[in-house]
Order: C-alpha cells, then structure tokens, then sequence
C-alpha cells in the first residue's frame, strides 16, 4: 500500500501526501528493502521538502523526530546488522532539511544548533562503516552523515565551536580503522570546501591540516613497516586527493589548497 502511494506521488499522479502516509514513511524510514527505503521512501521526503509541501511545523517536526533516539541514534553502537539503515537514512532527511533551511529560513535557530550537536554525536558515535550491503542497497553511514555535516557547514547560524567540532567529526571518520570502499573519504572531503567558502575560517583549516597529517606522519614514524599504519595514512590521502580536487575546481581556499598539496607531493614522493 505504501509503496503503490509513494510511487504515484513520485510519478506526479498525485499531489500531495497525507499525514498518516508520512508517518508511515517515517515509520519506515529504514525498511531493509532498498526500493522502498531509497527509491521511494526518501526520494519521497526529499520531493516534500524541496517542493515546500510541508509547512513550517510540520518541517520542524520532521526535523525534531529523525534526531531522536529512534532515528538518528537507534540502536547506535550496532554493526553489521539492518539497524543502520534507520540511522543512515535519517541523516540522509536531516541534510535535505537543513539545506532547504540555509535558503528558506523557517526552522527555529535553536533547532539547527540542537541538530548540529546531535549529527556531530552521531559521527563520533557511528560503528557501521558498510557502504553497499549485498540485497539491501546502502547503509553508507560515514557517507550520508558527512552529508548532514556538510549541509551544517554551510548554514550562517553555526557557531565558531560548532566548526571546530565538525572537523573533529571528520578527523574521527578519517582516523577509523577502516578501509573504505564506496568514496567516503570523498563525502567528507566535500566540508571542507564547504566551510571555507561559507564560514570563512580557512586559517582554522590551515592548522588542523598541519595537526592532522603531523598525527599520520607520527603514526608512521612509530609504527614502521605496520599494514595497519599504511592504510591510516592511505585513506587520508585519499580525502587530502578529493580536497584538492574540490577545491581547484571551486576556485578558493587557496592557501589551504597550497598546504594540501604540499603533503601529497611528500606522500606521493614527487618532491
């Protein structure tokens, strides 16, 4: 029933959605069938809230329920079982919200420096490092929260500590014992940009590059010949590769850009 619904509002055969389809879909946020769960439960919330469909309360709402306990953070702690698609997906609603506030403006500011808190816990909190599961379709949770981060770094309301901790978040998904496989290190990559264009802090980003890779290379140092070691350091060179990329293309953080470079021509042994 549900699906036969959202397959009609997403096909434009009907217009709106009922409250009592959007507490279902919410209900069924992280269904382990990827077609409803991806294709039409989310693609369904993300046509509502760009298309302003739900006033400003029902907005607030939304956003108010995917951080709680049941949402953004059930059963957080689990890996490998279906429960990160709860998670995941309700960060997924979380950045589509937050981006459609940075323009419209209509939730209550103390909401989004609420949300801000909560996506950060979530990010340090989060076990599940899967990308795509074999019949389920994505999990993706590193991915999708930095989506709920990035949306966050470009917001006017955050606040100078809320920065600092969001690139602790990113260090933290970098610093994971974890071989990513489906363009994590990517998706984080894309905050970086995101706060130096939108929160004109690049002499903040200047020093943590510096600490982090300081960090890596200490790793390295003491840890000589380790897989473990080598892989730490592959997966943020990768993310310094995408920051460098994301950055050229965009045309700022040129001084951050200056310094990513220096590392990876070190790393890479150009120089």
């Amino acid at each position: 029933m549900l699906a036969t619904t959202l397959e009609s509002y997403l096909d434009n055969r009907i217009t709106k959605l009922s409250k009592e389809v959007r507490q279902e879909m919410l209900k069924q946020i992280g269904n382990p069938d990827s077609y409803l769960r991806d294709r039409l439960i989310y693609q369904s919330f993300g046509k509502m809230i760009v298309s302003n469909q739900l006033n400003p309360e029902e907005l607030q709402a939304l956003l108010e329920a995917v951080v709680q306990e049941d949402y953004l953070f059930y059963r957080i702690g689990d890996s490998g079982t279906d429960s990160v698609f709860t998670r995941s997906f309700s960060a997924l609603v979380i950045a589509a919200i937050i981006e459609h506030d940075i323009e419209k403006k209509v939730v209550n500011p103390d909401l989004v420096l609420h949300v801000a808190n909560k996506v950060i816990n979530y990010m340090m909190e989060e076990k599940d490092t899967r990308g795509f599961v074999d019949g389920k379709g994505w999990a993706h949770a590193i991915a999708h929260g930095a989506d709920a981060l990035d949306a966050l770094a470009k917001h006017s309301l955050l606040k100078k500590e809320d920065i600092s901790r969001i690139l602790h978040a990113v260090q933290h998904s970098l610093f994971r014992q974890v071989d990513y496989l489906d363009e994590e290190e990517e998706r984080l990559a894309i905050i970086i940009a995101s706060l130096i264009k939108h929160q004109d802090n690049e002499a903040d980003i200047r020093v943590w590059i510096e600490e982090m890779t300081g960090m890596v290379e200490t790793q390295m140092d003491e840890n000589k010949g380790s897989l473990e070691a080598y892989h730490f350091k592959r997966t943020v060179k990768n993310f310094l590769k995408s920051v460098h990329v994301i950055l050229s293309s965009k045309g700022i953080g040129k001084k951050v850009n200056s310094d990513v470079f220096e590392v990876l021509e070190k790393w890479m042994y150009l120089r």
